[in-house]
């Protein structure tokens, strides 16, 4: 959901009411983006103790923290949970942008195990990819680029879309799985007015 929008004890409510519902069917991740390390800190360990399984650690809006300051940022949330972290890099809306170069580093904590890349930029994703393998699962951030991003590689999506039209939605990702490319595209093409 939309966790920039609730106050902390908002957060905590709904992730431990989403953990409640799951019921341990689907893993759920909770997420995580303060202007301030400590801020994501707290929220990560409210997460945590809700039951969440995983986080989603986004880029410290506002402040614009360098390279060197995000890779401090990430790593010292990392160290304080005991949860698997997915970095969240959304430019258009942090007015911060994790660079490929600094994913690299990243991941070598065994924490830092996926990215939500949310710049719309394939040759973003290619980076990640060449810089990182197959050491990190590489999600698209927006639906509109989800048929290209996993054609070229990418492992999936954190998607809007496949909540409001999971159906074509999933059977674009099914398609793309068994390089049914044709059928893929016509539904990517089928979608894009609703994106």
């Amino acid at each position: 959901g939309e966790a920039a929008t609730l106050t902390g004890d908002e957060q905590a409510y709904t992730a431990a009411l989403v953990v409640d519902e799951a019921l341990g069917r689907v893993p759920v991740v909770v997420g995580v983006g303060a202007r301030s390390t400590h801020g994501a800190i707290t929220e990560a360990l409210a997460a945590q103790n809700a039951g969440a399984d995983a986080l989603l650690v986004v880029t410290p809006p506002y402040n614009k923290p360098t390279q060197s300051g995000l890779l401090a940022h990430f790593l010292t949330v990392a160290e304080n949970t005991n949860l698997p972290i997915c970095l969240y890099n959304v430019p258009g809306r942090t007015a911060v942008d994790l660079l490929p170069a600094t994913v690299a580093q990243l991941i070598e904590h065994p924490r830092i195990v996926a990215i939500k890349e949310a710049t719309g930029s394939l040759q973003r994703s290619a980076e990640i990819r060449r810089l990182c393998g197959d050491r990190i699962a590489l999600m698209s951030g927006d639906d509109f680029t989800t048929m290209p991003f996993v054609a070229a590689g990418g492992d999936g999506v954190i998607s809007v879309l496949s909540n409001i039209a999971p159906e074509p939605f999933l059977e674009m990702l099914e398609a793309l799985e068994f390089r049914n490319f044709a059928r893929a595209r016509q539904l990517h093409h089928q979608l894009q007015p609703l994106i």
